[in-house]
């Protein structure tokens, strides 16, 4: 059985305002060339919005120690 390739892009930016004051930065994720809504950092809402880009039914539990 041959599987499907998928192609993730994770792409980082950051920019600064035009005065100077303050900074903003984040990651953009696309699926085979499809930009996904939200640009952010964090690992879980990376993770949740490939897997339901592809049609999963996600439940992430994060924990912290």
């Amino acid at each position: 059985m041959t599987k499907e390739k998928i192609k993730i892009e994770l792409l980082e930016y950051t920019y600064d305002c035009g005065d100077g004051c303050c900074t903003n930065y984040g990651t953009i994720t696309k699926i085979n060339g499809v930009e996904l809504e939200c640009h952010n950092q964090d690992t879980e809402t990376i993770l949740r919005e490939i897997l339901e880009h592809l049609g999963y039914d996600v439940e992430i539990e994060t924990s912290y120690e």
